[in-house]
């Protein structure tokens, strides 16, 4: 795909996702809802490098959302693109100071309107829109910031530009103390630290929305499949499930709670709690158990670690790692 000379004041108006909006202004994934001319690969220069999941490292190496390339450019050679946001919200963090996380200058806009704690994340960001600050609400569709390159500890260059461009769960504003437990550096991005942002599969979202499988975020999430579920015996009642609610199974919390199932999808993503019983919570008389629903769905997700036989509880670290986030 030709890369078009353009200036910051040229940028086309926003493509519709069914009734979202595509976040760069490359109407290719659109078009023809393919991966060349619309993903920014890596350096090993594999397509699929820019998809979400076990795609890196072969197979080893997760990343948690969508890498999409650049088709505009200044004579300098760096990225023009706009970037929209993929709904109307409301800006929750903007990270200005590129060299302060890996994803460089970032924004997170959260989108109660598809359930509360949703959240998009724009990253490696050129520049921060015009009165884009924590606390604005923003349209969909709404301009808010430029592609480019930014990043904290190493360098992008200028011909792999890109959005990274994340959609997942927000897990609540007690996270520094567990990024206390687990690091002793610094933590510049309170709650809004990409650590404590769950991502779901972006492309397949993508994909359902495009091809009419699935017309709301939320409708794709709760069509995903459940890969593993979670026994876990503790009664407290995790942040995120106090932020969302529909996340929910039963109406209400039983007399006699005495733990949770969790389920989650191949990637990790928890999108069902159930509250259970003492009856119930008999059989799982650990801290936490895991147990595999569809070992199809993880057999070669490699990068996972969902499940894993004789550590405690059957937990990989990845599930370990949440239940500890959710259960602090």
């Amino acid at each position: 795909m030709a890369v078009a000379f353009v200036g910051l004041a040229e940028a086309k108006a926003p493509y519709r996702l069914g009734q979202y909006y595509w976040p760069t202004p490359n109407p290719a994934y659109l078009e023809k809802g393919q991966m060349e001319g619309v993903l920014q690969p890596t350096v090993s220069g594999n397509i699929t490098s820019g998809l979400f999941g076990c795609v890196r490292n072969s197979g080893h190496r997760f990343h948690e959302g969508l890498d999409l390339r650049a088709i505009s450019r200044d004579r300098k050679n760096e990225s023009t693109d706009a970037i929209y946001a993929f709904d109307s919200g409301v800006v929750r963090y903007v990270n200005s100071v590129a060299g302060n996380s890996s994803y460089g200058r970032y924004i997170v806009i959260e989108h109660p309107q598809i359930a509360p704690g949703v959240v998009t994340l724009y990253a490696h960001l050129r520049s921060i829109g015009q009165g884009i600050a924590a606390g604005v609400e923003v349209s969909g569709g709404q301009r808010i910031a430029t592609m480019g390159r930014s990043a904290g500890g190493y360098t992008i260059p200028q011909s792999r530009a890109h959005l990274h461009f994340e959609l997942g769960f927000w897990l609540g504003s007690d996270f520094q103390a567990w990024y206390d437990r687990h690091y002793t550096s610094k933590n510049e991005h309170g709650s809004f630290n990409g650590m404590n942002i769950i991502g779901l599969d972006g492309w397949a979202l993508c994909g359902a929305l495009r091809r009419g499988e699935a017309e709301e975020v939320w409708q794709f999430i709760m069509s995903e499949q459940i890969a593993v579920e979670a026994f876990v015996r503790d009664t407290r009642i995790p942040e995120l499930l106090r932020i969302n609610p529909q996340l929910m199974h039963n109406d209400v919390i039983p007399a006699d709670h005495a733990g949770w199932r969790i389920e989650f999808t191949w990637y990790g993503l928890p999108t069902r709690f159930k509250a259970l019983t003492s009856a119930e919570m008999e059989a799982y008389p650990l801290e936490y158990q895991v147990e595999v629903l569809r070992p199809d769905l993880i057999e070669d997700k490699y990068c996972m670690d969902l499940s894993k036989p004789g550590a405690f509880g059957g937990a990989g670290a990845r599930i370990k790692n949440l239940i500890n986030r959710m259960f602090l």
